[in-house]
């Protein structure tokens, strides 16, 4: 290996969540002498969807917790399963996590609806540039 690359990236949401990304590109010797200088389009490729992973799923993960809390008492809604999520965007397919709360049972007792919040800010699986 003549040259290895590591590009980190990271965000944080305003409660303070942080989200580190690694990605590494490798630049061997052979590429060198074959005249590869500086990123490839392959490289350039994997670096940016490892960005539109770390975003999507970032941003996910932040309005999921948002909407955990219940509007009217503030408590934590219970959790009632997980599940993943395949999102469509421009830059390649990202998968999440999707998890669906039902509703609160101190503010709806006797009610057991169960809600996706993704399904809100996402309801095609889709990102808007893909609509």
């Amino acid at each position: 290996m003549a040259v290895e690359w590591t590009i980190t990236i990271e965000g944080r949401n305003e409660f303070g969540d942080v989200c580190r990304k690694a990605v590494r590109i490798d630049k061997s010797w052979e590429r060198l002498f074959d005249g590869d200088l500086g990123l490839s389009i392959e490289d350039s490729k994997t670096i940016i969807a490892a960005l539109q992973s770390a975003v999507v799923n970032h941003e996910a993960e932040t309005y999921s917790l948002f909407r955990r809390v219940c509007p009217d008492c503030h408590r934590l809604r219970p959790v009632k399963d997980y599940t993943t999520r395949r999102i469509r965007t421009v830059f390649g397919i990202v998968e999440v996590r999707n998890p669906r709360w039902m509703l609160c049972r101190d503010c709806y007792p006797g009610m057991v609806d169960a809600f996706a919040p993704l399904r809100e800010i996402c309801p095609d699986r889709a990102t808007s540039e893909l609509m």
